[in-house]
């Protein structure tokens, strides 16, 4: 924390200001009220200008209705590779070749291919520890020896799929390391509550109102809160498709405008949750105002005499508007033919 001398007035967001008492009484009443989670503390610094910025954990509550698409790997620089001219199995280019060949993540079109290089190479340790008596068996479209499914095989398959991104070159590699080192490789991707990538399940839709935490500043816009999301648990979805909205304990939804700050909305409606959630939710999501959340929890009955008295008064004011209307309609038409009357002259 700088321990600079802070300035009077502190620009909280767009266009809001706070003293320096305020700004340090919401500051450790926040605090305060996580003393028992210190890694969830929000942190101040001074920056270029005495601007200050705040920094520390956004609970971010998932609403979002439609699917979401996780990413197959993590954004990392993969050279182009030239597709190979031949596609002889034997060939060092290919990339069912020999062992000695280490290939990388990408060079396969999907993983339906990394798990046929699994069933391959566990059928040619079959064929050459257990072989068969009498002559060779081969498959019909190649000169393979005929494979033969272990009941071991389909357990390790499901496994190779359900990896978050690590790829089959690399979990051969690391056949010899312990349980507590894979599981330790496998944190470089998080999962949403507890869903890691699986290419059968790689689409689906996170469950309503479960949280998550993102490191954020008080600098970073909606957009770059939004994005800073999505890249933590690899989601290919245009950032553009999604917003963020504050969900009051009343009823009442307000979407945060693309140049509003999350962490300052956070720290002026306090830490906690039962009062106000952020959520990220479907770009065009309904807003509900304060006017709107305060009928929203009062009965039916209640609700129909307010719809009724409503109507009454809607009534009661297109009559008026009518009366309005036909009054200026029979001044103009006196008006009218006033002016169009024929002039009488009159000689002496």
């Amino acid at each position: 924390m700088n321990k600079a001398p802070l300035p009077a007035v502190i620009q909280a967001g767009s266009g809001r200001a706070l003293s320096r008492a305020g700004f340090l009484s919401l500051l450790n009443t926040y605090n305060c009220y996580l003393k028992d989670q210190t890694q969830l503390h929000l942190t101040y610094s001074q920056g270029h200008g005495g601007q200050v910025i705040v920094e520390g954990f956004l609970n971010i509550s998932w609403g979002v209705r439609r699917p979401i698409r996780l990413k197959i790997q993590d954004d990392k620089q993969i050279l182009p590779l030239q597709s190979p001219t031949s596609v002889d199995p034997t060939s060092q280019n290919s990339p069912l070749g020999s062992k000695s060949t280490m290939s990388r993540w990408g060079e396969y079109s999907e993983l339906h291919q990394i798990d046929e290089m699994a069933e391959t190479e566990a059928a040619q340790e079959t064929v050459v520890k257990d072989p068969l008596p009498g002559p060779p068996v081969y498959e019909t479209a190649t000169l393979r020896p005929m494979r033969h499914r272990s009941p071991e095989l389909e357990p390790e398959s499901n496994l190779v799929r359900c990896m978050s991104d690590v790829s089959l070159v690399k979990r051969r590699k690391g056949r010899g390391k312990s349980a507590a080192q894979r599981e330790k490789e496998k944190q470089h991707r998080f999962s949403i509550n507890g869903h890691f990538y699986n290419y059968k399940t790689s689409i689906f839709t996170p469950s309503f109102d479960t949280s998550t935490k993102v490191r954020i500043s008080s600098r970073m816009t909606t957009d770059q809160v939004i994005e800073q999301l999505l890249n933590k648990f690899k989601i290919e979805n245009d950032p553009q498709e999604f917003a963020l909205y504050c969900v009051h304990q009343s009823g009442e939804k307000r979407k945060l405008s693309h140049r509003d700050h999350p962490l300052w909305e956070r720290i002026l409606q306090g830490p906690s949750d039962d009062i106000m959630k952020v959520f990220l939710m479907d770009m065009h999501e309904e807003e509900v105002s304060n006017d709107v959340a305060q009928y929203l929890n009062l009965e039916l009955p209640i609700l129909d005499q307010f719809l009724l008295k409503l109507r009454e008064e809607e009534n009661r004011e297109i009559q008026r508007v009518i009366n309005k209307y036909q009054h200026q309609h029979r001044l103009l038409s006196h008006m009218l033919s006033f002016k169009t009357s024929p002039h009488i002259e009159t000689s002496v």
